[in-house]
């Protein structure tokens, strides 16, 4: 638990004062229900011992304001748990994924998106759950299972000593049943993320499923994933059922003892039958509260699965990126550059000088590196390279190459990337920044995209659908270069397949042309208009 603790410490720390208000209602709650049982076990005694009904009232009348102020008190805590864990479950699924974002760019090649994303959600807001949960439960069952123990000792002695036996008894079965349980949720969570993955494609793909009709094939995969998923799902079942198994067996020894020892107490008039009410609800409550404390180490090793699989995550190094700021890229050079995946070079001691008002085509056949070299130009692998890689004659190591990217670089992509939003949004990809729509329409005009405008529903703030199924394939690479273009980069890469010539080696070959990096001959032209 300590280490769950301390992977969500951060997030608890922002919300320490709802938290804190938040346990105190609970203890407040908890001191309320002990009192409960108290006030039924004198009705009953003062029903046996007068025949006045006048003291009714009085009861009544208290049952009704702690009632009134268990549901006060239950709707604010309720707001209070719903603030917590929504904030603190994002902000902790925030991080992972900002981390993620900023590892190693051959960590997320050959990665289940899909997959990751629900285990990250998931775990995030399990162990935030669990955190808050643990938080305002854990005194307040400490007060259940301690002050009734106590009244039980006052009333019965043999019954507290009953009580604590009973303690000892879930304490060792915790202790046989853990490992086993860690062991089959484990496999059971990175299942169930896999399963979610395969049903997520079913859905992303559901175009290409139908034009290729492999409907029933691709249900075939889900149904494989089923099977496993179920298999994994039994098996931890029957790890838990160890746990809700042993917890009924004990709950029933528990009430057999007091049956035996509060019966033959009230038979020989030790106690009352009110006293004897009390005395099984203060059991009741203390049992109760032993049982949390069980379950809790059963929602222990469920979490521990999940703040272990996030740590891993956590755990990944982040890429280097320097201090240096740049608002101006004059040349890259390249010394001695090498790159390959799993000991397999892609390309090998590569020298290469790009200077700034020149256009340089990366040219070779499909496979031979040169998306690979343009992003490791752009710092994707700038741990995992040899030689050098210099931006105006500074280490690009040295270099804050996320804000060079997001500031510098244009790219427009092989294939464009839209996301599910506005086409303003789309041609910024900020919030802050508002897209210059004179030179937008210019640009759009330039690549025949005037129809296309003139028939958006909400003109520049139409929203575009996910997956961008309401654009075509050259509309998405036309607004993917407007966007570059628009954003007036001093560097720009413009991806295109070109296949090999009959006398061209497989290998990158470099040209100069009179601009920065490629883009389109038509569009090149009419600028220079």
């Amino acid at each position: 638990m300590k280490s769950i603790f301390k992977l969500c410490a951060p997030y608890l720390r922002r919300h320490s004062g709802r938290i804190a208000i938040l346990i105190g209602l609970y203890i407040l709650a908890n001191v309320t229900t002990v009192i409960a049982p108290y006030i039924s076990g004198s009705f009953i005694d003062e029903l046996t011992q007068t025949k006045d009904a006048g003291f009714i009232k009085i009861y009544v009348l208290a049952l009704v304001l702690i009632a009134a102020f268990e549901f006060v008190l239950g709707y604010v805590c309720e707001r209070l748990y719903i603030r917590v864990q929504v904030g603190g479950g994002y902000e902790l699924n925030a991080d992972a994924i900002h981390h993620v974002q900023n590892i190693t760019f051959r960590f997320m090649q050959g990665k289940n998106t899909a997959f990751l994303n629900q285990q990250i959600n998931n775990d995030s807001n399990m162990l935030i759950i669990f955190c808050i949960t643990v938080l305002q439960n854990i005194i307040s069952n400490v007060i259940t299972l301690v002050l009734p123990l106590v009244l039980l000792y006052m009333f019965e002695p043999w019954l507290a000593v009953a009580m604590i036996v009973i303690d000892l008894a879930y304490f060792g079965l915790y202790n046989v049943f853990k490992e086993p349980v860690y062991k089959a949720d484990y496999e059971f969570m990175e299942e169930q993320a896999e399963y979610f993955s395969k049903l997520d494609a079913q859905l992303n793909n559901v175009n290409f499923i139908k034009a290729q009709g492999i409907s029933d094939g691709y249900i075939k995969r889900l149904d494989r994933s089923v099977k496993t998923l179920l298999s994994k799902c039994l098996k931890s079942q029957k790890a838990e059922y160890g746990f809700s198994g042993s917890d009924v067996v004990i709950r029933t020894a528990a009430n057999v003892v007091v049956f035996v020892l509060g019966g033959m107490a009230v038979i020989a008039d030790k106690m009352t039958i009110g006293e004897l009410t009390m005395v099984m609800s203060y059991f009741g409550m203390s049992l109760g509260a032993t049982q949390y404390f069980f379950s809790l180490g059963k929602s222990i090793q469920s979490n521990k699965v999940s703040c272990d699989r996030l740590e891993k995550i956590f755990e990944i190094p982040e890429q280097t990126n320097g201090s240096i700021t740049l608002s101006d890229i004059e040349s890259i050079e390249c010394n001695g550059v090498s790159f390959g995946y799993d000991d397999e070079p892609i390309f090998e001691n590569r020298s290469v000088t790009l200077e700034k008002g020149k256009l340089y085509a990366f040219v070779g056949e499909n496979g031979a590196g040169k998306s690979t070299y343009i992003n490791l130009l752009l710092g994707m692998f700038i741990d995992e390279y040899s030689g050098k890689v210099l931006y105006n004659g500074i280490p690009m190591e040295s270099i804050d190459m996320r804000r060079l990217r997001r500031e510098l670089v244009g790219i427009s992509e092989q294939e464009p990337m839209l996301i599910e939003e506005t086409l303003r949004f789309n041609l910024t990809l900020d919030e802050s920044r508002e897209p210059d729509e004179k030179e937008f329409r210019r640009l759009a005009h330039m690549l025949d995209l005037d129809d296309f405008l003139s028939f958006l529903p909400d003109g520049i703030d139409t929203v575009i659908n996910e997956g961008s199924t309401n654009l075509s394939g050259g509309e998405k690479q036309k607004l993917s270069i407007i966007r570059a273009l628009l954003k007036k980069p001093k560097l720009g890469w413009r991806a295109e397949l070109r296949k090999k010539s009959h006398n061209e080696q497989n290998s990158i070959k470099t040209r100069l042309v009179p601009w920065v990096f490629l883009w389109t001959s038509r569009i090149l032209k009419r600028l220079a208009n």
